[in-house]
């Protein structure tokens, strides 16, 4: 029995088109506080005298758009779809959530104040990203001794 909650394969390509421009986004926004300047609304927020009302959306477009594609590159079947390929999926999932298990254990000891929320902001995609390169890792390397054999 073959899964049917898998995205079409078409939406892994699509989720490898936008990743590396919205991730790039996310670390000068994040890092270099970079702001595109046309996604600034102004008059966004209103009746707060004391804050400013323009608001500008690149980082919630880098955030969002960064972790939908990861979505889309995790979570779309392959090619050749099959029993064994759901139990890689199954798999690197399982350490993919203790990867990020420790890594949460690990920023909740060491991180304190805003540098703890900026840790666990970018921890977020951990999972996806663990999941991703470990099931491309025992793919690469099943395909190397198909291939071999």
């Amino acid at each position: 029995m073959l899964t049917k909650i898998l995205l079409p394969h078409k939406f892994q390509m699509i989720g490898w088109i936008l990743f590396f421009p919205l991730a790039i986004l996310l670390v000068l926004n994040g890092f270099y506080d970079y702001e595109i300047n046309w996604l600034t609304w102004n008059n966004f927020r209103s009746g707060d005298i004391l804050n400013s009302s323009n608001e500008n959306f690149t980082n919630e477009i880098s955030i969002v758009g960064t972790f939908l594609s990861l979505f889309f590159i995790a979570f779309s079947k392959e090619k050749q779809e099959d029993e064994y390929i759901q139990k890689i999926r199954l798999d690197s999932l399982l350490i993919a959530f203790y990867v990020y298990g420790l890594l949460t254990v690990f920023g909740t000891l060491v991180f304190y104040s805003v540098g703890y929320l900026e840790f666990m902001g970018f921890n977020m995609f951990s999972i996806q990203l663990v999941f991703i390169i470990r099931f491309r890792w025992v793919m690469y390397r099943q395909q190397e001794t198909l291939t071999l054999i």
